[in-house]
């Protein structure tokens, strides 16, 4: 009886966890398909304008994302590179970007996307 008990836990304890697991890549991978608009839009402004986003054209463009405490994006003083970082929990194959890792627990909190116009095209700049 008391193994019966055991199992039943262990189970509801793996279901929830695979639920969670599913919700968390669901919403990982809104933030995917997000970051990657983001990008190409980031890389058709500079193809058009030999420039990254200024801040206030990146928070017009991105009023949503900018007003999220969790998105950031850091064009450099000349406008010549940008950054932009955006909230995750997973390891997303399709994510662009490199993940960054908590310096308390081995977890990924983050990605983030250096100089995206420089990746696609280096005649730009």
């Amino acid at each position: 009886m008391k193994s019966v008990k055991k199992i039943t836990l262990v189970a509801i304890v793996v279901g929830l966890l695979l639920v969670a697991g599913v919700v968390l890549y669901m919403k990982d991978s809104q933030t995917v398909q997000e970051a990657k608009i983001v990008r190409a839009y980031v890389v058709n402004f500079c193809m058009e304008h030999a420039r990254y986003l200024s801040r206030k054209e990146f928070d017009q463009r991105f009023p949503k994302l900018a007003a999220n405490p969790d998105w950031f994006y850091w064009p450099g003083e000349d406008l010549k590179s940008g950054t932009f970082q955006y909230p995750m929990t997973l390891p997303v194959p399709s994510a662009p970007g490199d993940s960054k890792f908590s310096e308390f627990m081995p977890v990924i909190y983050s990605y983030s996307v250096r100089n995206p116009c420089q990746t696609f095209n280096t005649e730009v700049f």
